[in-house]
């Protein structure tokens, strides 16, 4: 068996075609607005032909009805995690997106989402190089670890990745997926702090950027 890997973990996540041009493609989310496919092309130096069908190879991408991007892993469609950036409402697929984006992205942020076990509201006020605030205190990330690599990253990843009010909150998702497990905060923002260093994700200003 091969070994198991999760979201944060930079060996999965460079084992998807096109993960080199992601930070590109997350600023060019961040502005809110729909992306056209001409605006693909050679970002990530790669075609935006080789780009387009790297991701309408994943079925979690989003478009619109013209056929432009407008989702992936960062979009404008309400999901269970708000994301505050550059003063625009967005939202991310996990969890641990609001994490990987905010280093990325190189800005302070705000998530925001809702404990699935208890309904405890749940906010962070995040920076590129920590996170400054967490509500409650004890908040705990879910990952899920795969031993493959997946064709659907969305419904296979990061649908189980989710902010708990606290680790007892989270023991009934543990018991559920035993092939996952809970981080700390801190320790989350680590794993995405490292595995965007270890890619070269790391946002042009930011210290060790």
């Amino acid at each position: 068996m091969t070994e198991p890997h999760c979201c944060n973990d930079a060996v999965f996540i460079s084992s998807f075609e096109g993960w080199r041009a992601l930070p590109q493609l997350l600023r060019l989310l961040a502005k809110g607005e729909p992306i056209d496919l001409l605006e693909l092309a050679n970002i990530g130096g790669q075609s935006g032909s080789d780009l387009e069908r790297a991701l309408r190879a994943q079925p979690g991408t989003e478009w619109d009805d013209q056929g432009r991007l407008i989702g992936f892993g960062l979009t404008p469609k309400p999901t269970d995690y708000r994301f505050l950036i550059g003063g625009k409402t967005l939202y991310t697929w996990c969890a641990s997106d609001t994490l990987f984006f905010t280093v990325i992205l190189g800005e302070e942020t705000v998530a925001e989402s809702i404990c699935p076990a208890t309904g405890v509201p749940i906010r962070l006020e995040i920076t590129p190089d920590g996170v400054a605030s967490v509500t409650p205190p004890d908040t705990v990330v879910s990952q899920r670890h795969k031993s493959e690599y997946v064709g659907n990253l969305r419904s296979d990843v990061c649908d189980h990745g989710h902010f708990f009010a606290s680790t007892s909150a989270a023991a009934g998702w543990l018991v559920e997926h035993p092939e996952g497990n809970v981080l700390s905060i801190g320790e989350a923002f680590a794993e995405c702090r490292t595995a965007c260093e270890e890619l070269g994700w790391i946002a042009p200003g930011v210290s060790g950027g």
